[in-house]
């Protein structure tokens, strides 16, 4: 067997505990497992939920845990209501043309001639790619973003004083966008070069919010690639800055909240359930701060974000039925349109949630009302994917509306 991008994580480490010469009972003993869990695993008859058993097991096998989990998303041109969606993979080459381009070797290779950057109306084209990102709308923002690290480049680097900072932060905000959407597409390296350029520029910018919003996204990245100690650490040191300042403004409480959710979550993956319950207590006392219908720095932090970290971080502790309980106290559809992101991440957790325990009917209409939110998200969502052809293989009805669904998500 070799290893292609629609094998599951349970062939996957089949394919290398075979590899590498290891029964099933030689592996179940160093995860102090059964072999029975095991063999379930390996058969698809049971689910890694838990990004912190993945590790274990890629630790076991000597190997990145990056390769227990599928690669890059293969993803056709779909045609949605006169629009074209799914080509978002397709505008990566030009994108890391214009990184490379607008870098450190700018000067050595020169960059073409562009017309002078008012920073007003850069920052409104920021604004529309954030929005794109936020609604998941990937193929839209796909080729902004080309011009936007090359008019980000100039206004940081042909300007001087406040001017020149402000720049630097408006480079910040674009790299920032642009790791989103490389990240959630599934490049496995630009994610990181373009994070690490946000942290570079938002230190120029000298704006501790923006530098904190930089490490949230390095946060994002590092529990990514499997590092999960430092993607709790990086945004709880980041949190502990503003500690002080976090109801110097709405602004303040919502990037700090937003950095201790990404604690809770680090601190979830690695088991630790009392420093979740306390990373949560200080996320609710900053969301009652901020209060509903904000968006500082394009965070969507506030009470509804915080329920729906909630239901998730139940499903990632492995409650899949607090998660569902969690989950129904959240009113979802009270979100509005521009925070299409959030209702759908809400829907798959909750879609998750039904599958692990087996309700493919219920997992299933979740998933239908998250198509109707942002399509684009379950194409471009691991935990999609694995549930669906699950799904698939465990169907009995032969129902339409779950082939329909595999078809659009590239399942087969």
């Amino acid at each position: 067997m070799g290893i292609d991008d629609e094998v599951t994580v349970g062939e996957r480490i089949a394919f290398y505990r075979r590899r590498r010469g290891i029964t099933q009972e030689v592996l179940s003993g160093l995860l102090g497992r059964s072999v029975e869990w095991l063999s379930q695993i390996e058969r698809g008859h049971r689910d890694v939920n838990k990004l912190t058993t993945i590790i274990e097991v890629a630790d076991a096998l000597g190997i990145e845990p990056m390769r227990l989990l599928p690669r890059h998303f293969t993803s056709r041109p779909r045609q949605l209501q006169d629009s074209v969606i799914g080509t978002a993979p397709d505008t990566v080459p030009a994108i890391k043309t214009a990184m490379f381009r607008y870098d450190g070797v700018a000067a050595l290779v020169g960059v073409p001639d562009r017309p002078p950057v008012d920073q007003a109306e850069l920052y409104g084209r920021i604004d529309s790619a954030f929005r794109c990102s936020q609604t998941e709308r990937w193929s839209e923002l796909g080729p902004l973003l080309p011009d936007l690290i090359a008019d980000g480049w100039y206004a940081a680097h042909t300007t001087a004083g406040d001017d020149q900072r402000r720049g630097f932060g408006l480079l910040s905000l674009i790299y920032r966008v642009t790791s989103g959407m490389l990240d959630r597409i599934g490049e496995p390296d630009l994610p990181w070069i373009a994070a690490e350029r946000d942290m570079t520029a938002a230190e120029r910018s000298e704006d501790p919010l923006l530098i904190a919003g930089a490490a949230w996204r390095l946060a994002v990245v590092l529990r990514h690639s499997g590092r999960l100690a430092e993607s709790t650490e990086v945004p709880l040191a980041a949190a502990d800055a503003l500690r002080t300042d976090v109801q110097a403004s709405p602004a303040h409480a919502s990037v700090y909240g937003a950095l201790m959710l990404k604690g809770a979550v680090g601190a979830a993956s690695l088991g630790d359930h009392g420093a979740v319950r306390d990373y949560l207590a200080e996320c609710h006392r900053a969301a009652e701060f901020v209060g509903s219908g904000r968006n500082d720095f394009w965070f969507a932090f506030g009470p509804t974000n915080v329920a729906i970290h909630r239901a998730w971080l139940a499903l990632e502790m492995g409650d899949p039925t607090d998660a569902i309980a969690q989950a129904e106290q959240v009113d979802h559809r009270s979100l509005p349109p521009e925070l299409a992101e959030r209702q759908a991440s809400h829907l798959i957790t909750l879609a998750w949630s039904h599958y692990l325990r087996r309700h493919d009917d219920e997992a299933l209409a979740a998933l239908l009302e998250a198509r109707q939110v942002a399509p684009e998200q379950l194409m471009f969502t691991n935990r999609v994917h694995a549930m669906v052809r699950q799904m698939l293989h465990r169907d009995r009805r032969d129902r339409r509306e779950l082939r329909n669904l595999a078809v659009f998500v590239g399942v087969q």
